[in-house]
């Protein structure tokens, strides 16, 4: 992946340094990144309900395959010279919709590599992954434009591809992404339940609202940085290039210090330092744009997209099961896609319309701003237990209903003292929200009318295999609740459950 990501970095500059030699304006520049970033806007979350119903491995090899074949029509339009900046957006366009595909699937690979304990370090290494070969794509980049031209720049990136695809060819998972006897889930309904896992998930929320204002704001550095660089300090390749391979720097230092940052700092402390230290940057850049703010500016770009985006994919990862794990995290990639790709647009018009330095001025301002919600939205830190659990047991067999026949309404009575009742409702809160993440639709608690220590709890699912899922999808930390509520119930038998099914018996 890291060599794949080397020609990525390259084509990337090559793509930028091709446009802005260009007779276009700044708004057309911006858009390179709209049209690397937007793709996931669109394709993130279907590829990652795709990514949690296959084999993965299969699926990244076949998304390389055509990420080879764009990248090698991109290289064959430059040979021949035929490229305008309206193909060049559209081939750059069809590289970033293969990312896009492409990327929920590996990221949510990672759990698979490493034990819990070292998730925050494997996820910061796979980020490195990434962002470290800014440091090394970029130089390379600078120095083939200068030497052999663009063509020869999207000619690597072309063979990039065909290095990881033997990679995956000979990757052997250790375990299957579907180890459940039950089938597949169908599409659709995949679909929906991960809308309906992440609606009823305050932690996820909470990742997908903070990483969405932030990125917004500081998508400003990637759009806007070509405009500043080429035309305004007049760089040529070689530099430009050098100015990315300094970001790159600023990724391995973040890299380093992360690890630090984890055992000393709260996720929200790491998001708030490293909004200060874009922020103020780019405020200096955009007033004072010569060689040291540009350097001081490019370092902190670095560190801070590092600890940013390595902290945001860590909490979406420790936040949910591994069953739902690809959707949710696709969820991350394209609320990172959207307010990339809206955010360049609105900073290179700003630009375009004013100046880069009022458009860079704007955001840095904007990007303070987001400081207060780290009061209101805080992340959530390591305190589930997202292991499979025992499955709680069900009155009938489990083959004796067909499997599509549905909905299923189930009701579980309960009888609780007078003295726990609000020990009770608190714990059935939640009850209800583990219950819908899983896939119920409906969810209601009621309580009798005569014996006031009777409680219902009445929950709704499409069919009889969803009923199926919900018990195989329960988590360590939901099965505590599901046995707090047990040890509340008082009476002589069991919680009483009822199974009803919609139509003819």
């Amino acid at each position: 992946m890291t060599i794949s990501n080397v020609g990525t970095w390259m084509n990337e500059v090559g793509t930028t340094w091709l446009m802005a030699t260009m007779p276009t304006s700044d708004l057309y520049i911006a858009l390179i990144q709209t049209a690397i970033t937007l793709p996931f806007l669109f394709l993130a979350y279907p590829s990652g309900t795709l990514a949690d119903l296959v084999d993965r491995r299969r699926m990244l090899i076949w998304v390389h395959i055509l990420l080879f074949l764009t990248a090698a029509g991109l290289a064959a339009f430059a040979f021949y010279d035929a490229i305008t900046p309206l193909s060049l957006l559209l081939f750059t366009f069809a590289l970033g919709t293969g990312n896009a595909v492409m990327r929920p699937a590996w990221a949510s690979s990672v759990p698979d590599f490493a034990p819990r304990e070292c998730l925050p370090n494997a996820i910061t290494l796979n980020t490195v992954s990434t962002n470290v070969t800014r440091a090394i794509g970029p130089a390379i980049g600078g120095f083939v434009i200068y030497s052999s031209g663009t063509t020869a720049v999207f000619v690597f990136n072309a063979v990039s591809f065909t290095v990881l695809i033997y990679a995956l060819y000979q990757w052997k998972p250790l375990r299957a992404n579907n180890p459940s006897a039950l089938p597949v889930e169908r599409f659709m309904g995949a679909f929906k339940t991960g809308l309906r896992y992440t609606r009823n998930s305050q932690a996820l929320k909470v990742v997908l609202i903070r990483s969405a204002t932030f990125f917004f704001f500081a998508s400003v550095s990637w759009a806007l940085l070509p405009v500043i660089v080429i035309r305004g300090m007049g760089m040529g390749s070689q530099s430009y290039g050098v100015s990315m391979a300094v970001i790159g720097i600023g990724t391995l230092l973040g890299a380093f210090l992360l690890a630090k940052c984890h055992r000393l700092l709260t996720r929200d402390q790491i998001i708030s330092l490293s909004t200060v230290l874009l922020s103020l940057p780019m405020l200096l850049l955009a007033y004072w744009p010569n060689l040291y703010s540009l350097a001081f500016t490019l370092v902190s770009l670095g560190i801070a997209w590092t600890f940013c985006f390595s902290s945001f994919m860590l909490a979406a990862q420790t936040s949910v099961p591994n069953w739902v794990r690809a959707r949710t995290i696709s969820l991350v990639m394209l609320t990172f896609g959207g307010s990339m790709a809206f955010g360049s647009l609105l900073w290179g018009h700003l630009s375009d319309t004013y100046s880069s330095s009022f458009s860079m001025a704007v955001a840095s301002f904007g990007l303070l701003s987001t400081l207060a919600l780290s009061r209101r939205f805080t992340l959530a830190n390591d305190s589930l237990d997202l292991s499979p659990t025992t499955q709680w047991p069900i009155t009938i067999p489990e083959d004796s209903i067909q499997a599509d026949k549905g909905p299923v309404m189930v009701t579980i009575q309960y009888h609780i003292p007078k003295d726990k009742t609000d020990e009770f409702l608190n714990l059935m809160e939640n009850m209800r929200i583990n219950r819908q993440k899983n896939g119920a639709y409906f969810w209601q608690l009621f309580h009798d009318s005569v014996d006031h220590n009777l409680y219902s709890e009445v929950y709704m699912s499409e069919s009889w295999l969803d009923v199926l899922r919900q018990r195989q999808r329960m988590t360590a930390s939901e099965q505590a609740v599901r046995q707090a509520v047990m040890a509340l119930h008082q009476a002589d038998t069991p919680p009483s459950i009822s199974i009803q099914i919609a139509g003819k018996a």
